[in-house]
């Protein structure tokens, strides 16, 4: 006995390669099948289902007015920070024809501590009505 190469030869290669050539074609056929019994039920349900009401219309929830939350508030606060130290630490005329102008904080602060006094914003109290008037 004479050995060849150390292969078996009681395999039959063919048969194998066969097999997987089946095995490949029929799972192939089976997915086919499925997606188009898939498909099919697919239409049939869509084709099946009933208009929607047209109270379903009116019951869809509306998007409320503003205010709404704040997607990223953290962005938002910093954005708004720095605009407002912008504007409190810049020059600005408020009413140039009152002569009333923006004036930056620091500088406020400076003024206020040059006079020694705090300025009177209250309006004086109105004058008491005599009894012989009407409100």
């Amino acid at each position: 006995m004479s050995e060849k190469s150390g292969f078996d030869r009681e395999i039959g290669v063919r048969g194998i390669v066969q097999s997987a050539v089946w095995l490949l074609a029929v799972t192939i056929a089976a997915f086919l099948v499925a997606w188009a019994f898939y498909r099919e039920q697919a239409r049939e349900e869509t084709a099946a289902d009933p208009k929607p009401s047209p109270l379903v219309e009116a019951q869809r929830p509306v998007v409320p007015p503003g205010p709404r939350l704040q997607s990223t508030p953290e962005k938002e606060l910093a954005a708004f920070r720095i605009e407002e130290r912008q504007v409190l630490a810049t020059w600005a005329w408020v009413d140039p024809a009152g002569r009333i102008a923006q004036v930056p904080v620091e500088r406020a602060i400076e003024a206020v501590v040059a006079a020694g006094e705090l300025p009177d914003f209250n309006p004086p109290p109105p004058e008491p009505a005599s009894e012989g008037e009407a409100p």
